[in-house]
Parts: C-alpha cells; structure tokens; sequence
C-alpha cells in the first residue's frame, strides 16, 4: 500500500520535539542534584537518550525540506504524545522507587495528558525531583506538547504550524488572536504562565512552601490533579489554599483566547460578555448548589465548618478534569456520585486546559435541540445555532454532533471491557470516564480504598488509551486507525 505521507518531515519535526523534551529533562536533574538526592542520574540517563535520538534524527533529516499538511500534522500530533512517553517513563522506571513498563507508562501519560491518575502508591515517598517531573508533565500538557513547541521554535511560524495547531487545539473552530500561529502561541502561552506565577505567589504565601506551591501550580493550572502529597491539598488543612486552587483551576477552566483578548483589550467586558462563559459559571454555580444538599445531608450541622469549602473545591475539580481529590467525597452519597460523573463528561470550556466534552458543545447541542422541535411547528422557518454571537455551519454542527456520539460510544465500549474484567458497572463507568475526560478522580476500586496502581495491566492500558483519545479529542488520535488515511 503507497503512501504519500511525507516521512522525512514527520521524522524531522519528532527530532525537534524530542530536543525540547531534552531540554525540559535537565530541570529535575538539578532539582535533584540540588537536593542531594540520587534520582538525579534518572534524570540524566532520560536527557542523554532524548538527545541522542533527537541529535541522530537532525543529522539523518538535515536536508529534508519541512512540508506538513493536515495529514501529516495529526500524524505528528498523534506520535509526539508516545514518544515523549517513552523517553518520559525512563526516571520512572530507573528511579530509587522503580516502576514497571506499563506503570511508568501509564504515570507519563497522564501527566501530559493532564489525567492525574497514578500509579504511585506513596507520592510522599518519591524523590523532589521525580515529584517535579510528575508536575512538569502536566503543565507542558496543558496547552499541549505541539502548542509549546509553537511558542518555542520559530521555524514553525507558517503554514507548518497552522496544520498541527488545528490538530492539536481543543475547540469546535480554530480562530487565531494573531496572523502568526507562532504569536498565537506565545500570547496564549503567556497567559498561561501569568495564571502560573500568581497561583505560586499566593500559595508560597499560605500554608505550602515553594517547591510544593510549584508543584501544586503546575498541577492546577494545567488541570492535571497530581500532587506531591498522599492526602493531597487536605493535607495542608488550609481553606485558604483551597479557596485560591479553586479560583486557579476555575480560570484555567476557561478559554485561553478569551482571557487573552480580555488582558488586550484591557476589559472584563470580554469575558462577561461571552455567552460560554457565563453558561460555564452558571453551571459551576448549579452544581455547587447541588452539591451541598447531599453534603449537608450527610454531614448535618458539620457543614458550616469547611463543608462549604469542600463542596466547592469538589465540583471545580470535577469540572475542570483537574482531578483533586476531597477527603469523604466518596461518602456524600449516590447523588453526588451521579453529579461527579456528569460534571466529569461535561468538562470546562474549549480552549482551556481541562477535558470532557465541553461547555460550548453542549450549547450548541441543546440550542440545535430548540431549532428542531421549533421546526416541527413551523416547518418552513430557518433557524440557526448561534455561538458567541456567530452563526454556526450546520457541517460544524453536524461534527460535534459527531464528536458527542463517539464520545459515549467510546465511554459504553471502554465500560463493557472494564466490567469483563469482574469490576462493577459503577468502577467501571467511573475509572473511563475519569481517563477519557483526562480527570483522574479516583472512586470505589480507584478511589480511597483502591488506586489505579491495582488495575489489571489490560484495564490500565484501555485506560492509556483512553486518556490519548480524550485529550486529542477522539478523532485526531482514532483518523489513524482509519485504513484509506495512510493510503495515496
């Protein structure tokens, strides 16, 4: 079967990648070597790997001409998550605490794809440095691994990077803040890193030291959920540093564009004014209203003393794939349960960092719903969805439509095959929603008295797979499988 898939620049852009991620490995190395610890070799057996296979594919391609079109730009978008996994999993697996090929895997996945499931059982254990890399992963994956190389490398400022921008990015359209794709990318970016900087300041200034408020950052900027605790942010017992995660995860749950265009034009009336937004803090504001009818009545009067708080902190998370975890939650009943999980489906907005379906698609859904049973009454009217004050192709209609439907399809077959393996409908349902929404809330066989680490390596590799194919939206990742994609 012939292919007109241009290899050489598929293989060329990899090696840059992988010179990136190089690069990103040399931080916890001197974390770790500041520190005192040993890890730091981990870390530096994984620099030399990804430089010497980034440096053997620059040499090899240095006369190739970079040419990358939509088929080649889901191709790169799609491998670049494996390849940084695999050169990503070496300190995992040659750490003091060493885990298997599937666990460190799996851990490595979801850090770049922000899911925030782990494999490792004592966090408090692991060493600064490994801590560090858990964190890192995630905040590189928030914007996506693609979009930072954007912002980085120059050469990609053209058409090249306008194919794998729209492969990479979330949404239901692809708009640009600047003719540039590489200014895109660094205005987002910092953005990005603006939110970073002052969630770290305010945390240093509660109950978390830098390193921790670091790590704490990057997991909730990135809506990724790993923390360097094993009771996680409860451990600090602090309704302040609950209070500012929840404003973080909450802000990084909104679009980036927006924030930006809010932050350029030096006005708020970009954000208020934005109907997604305010169906996303509408939403926030229902569930946590609906939240705090099963925790007063499961916690009665204890309620005023942080059950508030609490309650908040849990639906944000939940909202926003990011994935932290409440002590008790689990206890709060069937109701809230049911709450979590569609909260865990639903997902934040386009554009930000967080997973599920998204806020905007579920708009548009529920206003194409509207269209159709007017039209059943006045059948010779035109209507059309409006987003954002835009009229919506009915093909962009037809895709989400689309998208919605593999969506639960991909959720009801991953479910099927959990439960083959004795987990009942409820873990099941839960552990794929938590994965394909990139969430990593844990719950009954993954929640507090289970872990991810005790699954079945089949279960946490249909899981892996889940996490991929939810963070690049399913049809990125699944374009691949189709045959007629690699033929002429």
């Amino acid at each position: 079967m012939s292919s007109s898939l241009r290899i050489g620049s598929i293989i060329r852009v990899l090696g840059h990648l992988l010179l990136v991620e190089a690069l990103m490995l040399l931080l916890p190395l001197i974390v770790g070597v500041a520190y005192g610890e040993t890890d730091w070799w981990c870390f530096a057996v994984a620099f030399v790997a990804a430089l010497v296979a980034g440096g053997v594919t620059e040499l090899c391609t240095r006369h190739v001409r970079v040419t990358v079109r939509a088929r080649e730009g889901f191709v790169i978008t799609a491998l670049v998550w494996v390849v940084y996994g695999l050169f990503g999993m070496v300190p995992f697996m040659l750490c003091s605490r060493p885990l298997g090929f599937t666990d460190a895997m799996f851990e490595v996945i979801s850090g770049f794809t922000t899911t925030g499931a782990s494999m490792i059982t004592d966090v408090e254990a692991c060493s600064h440095g490994i801590l560090l890399w858990r964190a890192l992963t995630q905040w590189i994956g928030g914007l996506g691994i693609v979009f930072f190389m954007l912002a980085v490398l120059p050469e990609f400022n053209k058409p090249t990077g306008i194919s794998m921008f729209n492969a990479e990015a979330t949404g239901i359209t692809h708009s640009k803040l600047h003719p540039r794709i590489r200014q895109t990318a660094v205005s987002v970016w910092g953005v990005y890193t603006a939110l970073t900087v002052v969630s770290i300041l305010l945390l240093w200034a509660g109950p978390m030291n830098l390193f921790d408020s670091v790590c704490q950052t990057f997991a909730a900027v990135a809506t990724g959920g790993f923390s360097t605790k094993n009771a996680g942010v409860a451990y600090w017992d602090s309704d302040y540093a609950m209070v500012v995660l929840s404003g973080v995860m909450f802000v990084a749950g909104m679009n980036f564009m927006t924030l930006y265009g809010a932050f350029r034009s030096r006005s708020l009336r970009e954000i208020t004014g934005n109907d997604v937004f305010r169906t996303f803090m509408w939403v926030v504001i229902g569930a946590y209203a609906l939240m705090m009818i099963p925790v007063m009545w499961m916690q009665g009067d204890d309620t005023a003393d942080g059950s508030a708080v609490d309650a908040l902190f849990h639906v944000v998370s939940a909202i926003t794939s990011t994935g932290f975890s409440v002590p008790g939650a689990e206890g709060w009943g069937p109701f809230a349960l049911f709450l979590t999980i569609l909260l865990m489906v639903c997902g934040a907005c386009t554009g930000s960092t967080s997973g599920g379906i998204k806020v905007d698609r579920f708009m548009v859904l529920g206003r194409n719903v509207f269209n159709e049973i007017k039209r059943t009454v006045f059948p010779k009217r035109t209507y059309v969805v409006r987003l954002g004050g835009n009229a919506l192709d009915n093909a962009v209609v037809s895709r989400i439509l689309a998208f919605v439907s593999l969506y639960l399809f991909t959720i009801i077959v991953s479910t099927a095959v959990v439960t083959l393996y004795g987990y009942s409908f409820t873990d099941a349902l839960f552990m794929v929603c938590s994965c394909i929404g990139c969430n990593g809330l844990g719950y009954g066989a993954t929640g507090a008295d289970g872990s991810f680490a005790l699954l079945p390596c089949g279960v946490k590799w249909l899981l892996v797979f889940d996490m991929l194919a939810g963070r690049l939206e399913l049809f990125t990742f699944l374009v691949l499988l189709v045959p007629s994609f690699w033929k002429r």
